[in-house]
């Protein structure tokens, strides 16, 4: 097909979508996390140490699953889903029936949650594989982004990442927060590589006249500058609240006041088809008008992230079970809410309004209880009996790394894996119309990407590397 009519093609297909159910996107997140429970116990049954082998078996059933999912069984999400919660309940209980009365024994490590590991790798696997598989015929159009309001599995993307952000951000120390010109300093070189990889994507894209949908965030905006700019606002205004606990009714109050600003006008603005992108604001209204959403979702994440991660070193079952409990409250919480917002002010991306931010932190609260679940289990099932309370284990290895290597490596450079991604992105639409490819030529393409990006990671991560300048 000629270039420019293939690229007209292209932009038509990402338009005018509006989406699919919440609870379907979330039948497409979920099945990860059950796969990830059966994988850790297929290898820890097997023994499996051999780094190759273990790849291999940890590629083929969490990446390769996940890539049938979004494709040509998108259909069955929920029977997948309803298999793997029935198939994980009777291996769990199967496992914990006999051992009820070691409970009370039963800790956590406190240091570096690994549940915090999966959630986070979780999220760039699901965009890694989204970013390319929408650009072919066999992802559903339904879980493509949507043009105004509704839910698509492709909308998730940047509001998980910054709730991903969100609860791994350390809280500073009350005497440590003092907002002077070196603390703004060092706060603006933190984010300079985001605004840095914003501004080389816009080039990027301009220079090779890369199909771009401009009612995403704009003509100059795009993912990382919203990224930077939530990461700078949100850690200033972390220097400046001094309890934890505030930040919840902070971010509260940014979310009511953004919600009340776009229903007096500013939302026609921003939607409009009428509305000219002849300045600079006009052309980038969805990412600047998004971001008090954002930050709001941010602090939010943040407050959630404080109440996760424990304080001391080890954590007895009973306190760990609560944290998880309370999480899955939250969640609950936020999907009730999903509804509410829906019937009063719908669900959009494009402005981050409040029914957005309370449906990602429902996703993004659900998958991380589960996780905190699954640890429990594991710590719950390989736990040694004491012959007295004091030879309760506090030694070094205590920590049980469970956390599968793909999802290690994804995490440690996660930045990287990103960028390997969305460069390796480019580079296929460049060389393939891949609108036009079949089902199968999609597929291999698709795993054959994910199978690269996986093992430049899993190399990094075995050799102890790091790609973090900053």
């Amino acid at each position: 097909m000629d270039p420019n009519d293939y690229r007209a093609l292209h932009e038509s297909q990402m338009e005018n979508n509006n989406g699919t159910t919440a609870m379907n996107v979330f039948m497409h997140i979920a099945p990860p996390v059950f796969s990830v429970f059966h994988t850790v116990q297929l290898i820890a049954m097997t023994g499996v140490t051999h780094i190759p082998l273990r790849f291999l078996i940890e590629f083929s059933l969490i990446v390769l699953p996940f890539v049938l999912l979004v494709t040509v069984l998108h259909r069955l999400a929920l029977n997948i889903t309803l298999t793997l919660v029935v198939l994980s309940c009777v291996s769990a209980v199967h496992q914990m029936r006999n051992r009820l009365h070691l409970m009370p024994f039963v800790q956590v490590p406190g240091r570096s949650p690994q549940f915090l590991t999966c959630v986070r790798a979780l999220v760039n696997l699901t965009t890694a594989v989204c970013i390319l598989a929408v650009d072919f015929h066999c992802f559903p159009r339904v879980l493509a982004k949507t043009e105004t309001f509704g839910y698509g599995l492709m909308d998730i993307g940047v509001g998980l990442y910054v709730f991903s952000n969100g609860i791994v951000y350390k809280v500073r120390p009350a005497d440590q927060r003092r907002m002077n010109a070196a603390r703004l300093r060092s706060i603006l070189t933190g984010t300079a590589p985001l605004f840095l990889l914003g501004f080389a994507r816009f080039f990027l894209t301009n220079e090779l006249d890369y199909q771009l949908h401009v009612s995403e965030y704009g003509v100059h905006w795009n993912f990382f500058i919203t990224l930077a700019f939530v990461k700078l606002f949100g850690t200033i205004i972390m220097d400046l609240v001094h309890d934890p606990e505030v930040i919840k009714f902070v971010a509260i109050t940014l979310l009511c006041c953004h919600e009340m600003m776009l229903h007096l006008g500013v939302s026609r603005y921003v939607l409009s088809s009428d509305t000219q992108r002849t300045t600079f604001f006009s052309a980038n209204r969805e990412g600047i008008v998004s971001l008090p959403g954002y930050l709001a979702l941010f602090l939010a994440s943040v407050y959630i992230g404080w109440v996760v991660r424990p304080s001391e070193e080890i954590t007895l079952a009973k306190k760990f079970l609560r944290r998880a409990g309370k999480i899955a409250v939250i969640a609950a919480v936020c999907w009730k809410m999903i509804y509410v917002c829906e019937d009063m002010f719908g669900i959009s991306r494009r402005l981050a309004n409040m029914g957005y931010c309370f449906w990602i932190l429902a996703i993004g609260s659900s998958v991380t209880a589960l996780f905190m679940f699954f640890e429990l289990f594991v710590y719950f099932v390989r736990f040694e009996e004491p012959k007295s309370p004091d030879q309760i284990m506090k030694t070094d290895d205590f920590c049980i790394p469970y956390v599968p290597l793909v999802l290690q490596a994804i995490n440690g450079n996660g930045l990287f894996f990103f960028l390997i991604a969305n460069l390796l992105t480019g580079l296929v639409n460049l060389v393939f119309q891949t609108f036009l490819l079949g089902t199968a030529a999609a597929l291999t393409i698709i795993a054959y990407y994910m199978f690269m990006l996986c093992v430049a990671v899993s190399f990094l991560c075995v050799n102890h590397v790091k790609l973090k300048i900053w």
